[in-house]
């Protein structure tokens, strides 16, 4: 991609061309009242000449006086951050001779960075030796879409006069530009995207380069000399130029251009130099340049002190054995600068203050210029986002933009023995076509680079587990033992019923057989059980007698009580009557019949007390 600075060609356009040769877009307020005053009927030539330069003298010597005080403001408010949401850091720097530069007020003449293509205006007329007639009248504008092609601007504008200025092709008078970038420090070559996005990383710092072609501006002055004969000592004066790019960050771009901390940080990472070997005649204002993160803003000065010597120019005898700029290679001592701005000290216009000579500056100044910035920092991308997968990570591509401007402007008072006129020029730069960025750049001339970012992030596939050991099946647990089926007691017999016999003497005597009592020859299995529980209900309601027809208990196997129960290990006691058992629980009826004897024993020795008190 061919590399070619904006911003280069913007200040050789305007110091070479406009000002002196093609009288420009001559706005009234533009034009100085001393010029306008030289417009008038034209008296003796020498006398016109004369009056002339002394107004225009006058004029140019407070521009001068007040370009000064304006750098000399700003270099002192420099320094500081503006607040809100972009911070604005500036540097300060101090003025520079005011003899060695020309006014800029390139902010104010071109206040829209998106300007592209360039407008002409050139205005000279005859104003002495006859009637009052133009010599040239041009005001026209080349677009970037016309600069694409092959016509010349009085083809594509047929109401435009023809002449040495719209006799040069369209494409020739517009400047062109192109950005491209690398790594910092590295020794790898600028890469213009013209064929793809560059790629880059958050971890590294970048260097974007400006290319600028400005040999349109030689163009444009070489073709003035042909306005009228002997050119070359035509005189200049208030002369005006400069030059603003601009580079900002897209939307679609997170990062951070470098902010410098000081002047001499912003030299180091803000430079303005040659792509020709030829000298620069331009220079980065820092103190009036302006910084933050997403956008830069670098205003340039019209600079003559890297200018060498040039052989002085004019029909003057000894023109050709003088020197301006640059120094006496044996002597060392500095030739004269000449700004085309003539001091109003000398009362008239400088010798050197001639069209020739600023032809011969601009024609040996660089042609090709380069705007470096370096530290440029970008975190992410956002545009045209593409993803890919792998088995094990996710690939994520995305691009943004940055864009590039470069604006300028040139103009300049003309006058000649028997004419007089005005110059300007306004430049807006065009993406070099050869360079044309290869994604963003596409269907459009903005000057314009983009970069691309990867990202790569692992897949989250779960982890496979490692087989997991499995459980010993328990031992089988130990059947418990069976409780021991209790032994189930013997069924009593059933009693014998009392027989009853007549006596022969009419049943005077009753006998009766004693009733045999089977004791149970076991205690009870289950001592728990409540007394009455388990009682039978007699079968036959009249005469049984009691305990008669009871169901022996079956045994239970149950959980085995630990609580002794009263009478559990009474001992049976042999000839009761199972008819005067009572259900207590006790099928032995020990307790029972001893608390019967108990009772008796009492009451027989009750009655033997008695007894004997009644005897005593």
């Amino acid at each position: 991609m061919k590399k070619k600075n904006l911003k280069v060609q913007v200040a050789a356009l305007a110091m070479t061309g406009a000002m002196v040769a093609i009288p420009m877009n001559a706005r009234a307020e533009e034009v100085n009242p001393a010029s306008a005053a030289t417009t008038g009927t034209m008296e003796a030539a020498a006398e016109a000449a004369t009056g002339a330069t002394t107004a225009t003298s006058t004029a140019s010597g407070a521009t001068e006086t007040a370009t000064a005080a304006t750098e000399t403001g700003t270099a002192a408010g420099a320094g500081t951050a503006s607040g809100g949401e972009e911070s604005v850091v500036t540097v300060e720097e101090a003025a520079v001779d005011s003899g060695t530069t020309a006014p800029n007020n390139v902010n104010t003449v071109v206040s829209d960075d998106q300007k592209q293509g360039t407008d002409i205006s050139t205005h000279v007329d005859i104003t002495r030796g006859g009637p009052a007639r133009p010599v040239i009248h041009v005001d026209t504008t080349v677009t970037a879409e016309e600069a694409k092609g092959e016509k010349t601007i009085a083809e594509s504008h047929p109401g435009v006069e023809n002449n040495v200025i719209t006799g040069l092709k369209n494409k020739n008078v517009v400047l062109q530009g192109d950005l491209s970038i690398k790594k910092d420090e590295s020794t790898e070559a600028y890469d213009s995207t013209n064929t793809a996005a560059h790629p880059v990383n958050k971890e590294d710092s970048y260097s974007l380069k400006a290319d600028l072609d400005v040999s349109s501006v030689t163009n444009a002055i070489n073709a003035s000399a042909g306005i009228i004969p002997g050119s070359n000592d035509i005189f200049v004066n208030n002369l005006e130029t400069g030059l603003r790019s601009t580079f900002t960050l897209g939307n679609d771009v997170e990062g951070s251009f470098h902010l410098p901390t000081d002047l001499e940080d912003a030299k180091k990472h803000y430079e303005l130099s040659s792509a020709d070997g030829n000298p620069m005649i331009y220079r980065i204002n820092y103190g009036k340049s302006s910084f933050s993160k997403k956008k830069v803003s670098l205003v340039m000065d019209l600079d003559l002190t890297q200018m060498t010597p040039l052989a002085k120019q004019g029909s003057d005898e000894n023109a050709a054995n003088e020197r301006i700029y640059g120094k006496d290679p044996v002597t060392g001592k500095p030739y004269p600068i000449e700004n085309f701005n003539p001091s109003p000290a000398t009362g008239r216009h400088a010798s050197t203050s001639v069209f020739g000579n600023l032809q011969e500056l601009i024609n040996k100044s660089s042609q090709k210029i380069q705007l470096v910035m370096k530290g440029l920092k970008i975190n992410a991308t956002s545009s045209n986002r593409v993803e890919t997968e792998t088995e094990t990570e996710k690939n994520i591509s995305t691009e943004g933009s940055i864009a590039g401007t470069l604006v300028g402007y040139m103009k300049s008072d003309l006058k000649y023995v028997y004419a007089t006129g005005n110059t300007s020029y306004v430049w807006g730069a065009v993406q070099n076509d050869a360079g044309r960025d290869k994604v963003s750049g596409q269907g459009n001339d903005k000057v314009l680079l983009t970069v691309k970012m990867n990202t790569v992030e692992p897949k989250s596939n779960p982890v496979q587990p490692v087989n997991p050991v499995q459980p010993v099946n328990p031992v089988n647990p130990e059947q418990p033992a069976q409780p021991v089926t209790p032994e189930t007691p013997a069924v009593p017999a059933s009693p014998t019923n009392p027989s009853i016999g007549g006596s022969s003497n009419g049943g005077g005597g009753r006998s009766s057989s004693r009733v045999t009592v089977s004791t149970v020859s076991n205690a009870p299995s289950n001592p728990g059980i409540v007394l009455g529980e388990s009682r039978p209900t007699a079968s036959t309601p009249a005469g049984e007698v009691l305990g008669e027809n009871r169901v022996a208990p079956v045994a239970e196997a149950t959980e085995e009580k630990k609580g002794a129960v009263l009478g559990e290990s009474r001992p049976s006691v042999k000839g009761v009557s199972d008819r005067a058992t009572v259900a207590t629980g006790d099928y032995n009826f020990t307790g029972l019949w001893a608390s019967l004897f108990g009772i008796s024993l009492a009451s027989l020795a009750g009655f033997v007390v008695l007894k004997k008190k009644e005897q005593q």
